[in-house]
């Protein structure tokens, strides 16, 4: 089973979807799933985005690419599902989220039914059925196309915000997977960091869950890999908890994506997890991502 790891997408979903394409289609391979960990930019509303959101908007409108592209079916989207470059260049699979700070809050969309084929606890948010919310504290289960599962488990938001602010992390979702204790979860996909692993810091609650329940691998978001590290292991843990830098170009749009994209392959067991290192990530910057395409596979 092979998926594909990002968080902080803030609104960038063509350009994840992207990457997704552009991955398979280097690789010859198709990913099972896709996992963000949180602020993914869902504000169908553009209206209703914070003001940090809009101070962004104004630089890249990728910011609101959810309201622009993804409330109604626009075709160069369309073209992402289909075989457009080859049969890897259509992206099949499914990407899942847990909401962050930056996230139109889904108090009514995880009231929506699961999607068709698509595990329980989870919602659409996507006028495609494509990008979906894992419910707060739930523990979902995936299969891969060989029928092997991943069990992930998720928590909404962040410990620091503003009094009463709804993407403040819930302890009782938080308590809840504590109590399930070791062994029922292999991922756990968080926004917020766990406390005493990052030096930008993070909520004890989290490093809790870790410690209690031992699942292979947390992936979080919120705060940027450091110095080129992207594992920040809780103390006293055995699980591998990393962050990626977030889906954008920065600030002045020079940025590279390097380091944007994880690769997770996991066969029931043991958990692989890389950083997407392909050169074709070093060429795509603000202005010409859309043109960028990877070198076909070469024939076996």
């Amino acid at each position: 089973m092979r998926i594909g790891l990002f968080s902080d997408t803030h609104g960038h979903l063509r350009l994840l979807l992207h990457l997704i394409r552009n991955w398979q289609k280097a690789h010859g391979d198709h990913l099972d799933a896709a996992l963000v960990a949180g602020d993914l930019g869902c504000y169908p509303d553009a209206s209703k985005c914070d003001k940090a959101t809009r101070r962004w908007i104004e630089r890249d409108p990728e910011e609101a690419g959810f309201s622009r592209y993804f409330v109604s079916p626009v075709g160069e989207v369309e073209r992402l599902f289909r075989p457009e470059f080859g049969e890897y260049s259509a992206i099949r699979c499914p990407v899942f989220f847990v909401p962050g700070n930056h996230d139109d809050y889904l108090k009514s969309a995880c009231r929506l039914p699961a999607a068709p084929s698509l595990p329980q606890r989870t919602f659409p948010v996507d006028c495609y059925k494509r990008f979906h919310g894992i419910v707060d504290g739930a523990v979902v289960v995936l299969r891969g196309r060989d029928g092997t599962p991943l069990r992930i488990a998720g928590i909404w938001g962040i410990e620091n915000g503003r009094a009463g602010a709804p993407y403040q992390i819930n302890p009782g979702s938080a308590q809840r997977l504590r109590n399930l204790g070791p062994g029922v979860f292999d991922l756990l996909l968080t926004h917020d960091s766990p406390a005493g692993s990052h030096p930008m810091g993070g909520p004890a609650l989290i490093a809790e869950v870790v410690r209690s329940c031992r699942p292979s691998l947390h992936v979080f978001g919120h705060v940027p890999p450091m110095g080129g590290r992207h594992e920040f292991g809780v103390p006293n843990s055995s699980t591998r908890s990393v962050v990626l830098k977030d889906v954008s170009f920065g600030r002045d749009g020079t940025e590279s994506l390097h380091g944007a994209m994880g690769v997770l392959d996991w066969d029931g067991i043991e958990a692989r997890f890389q950083i997407a290192d392909d050169d074709w990530l070093g060429r795509m910057r603000f202005h010409n991502w859309v043109q960028v395409l990877p070198e076909p596979v070469p024939a076996s």
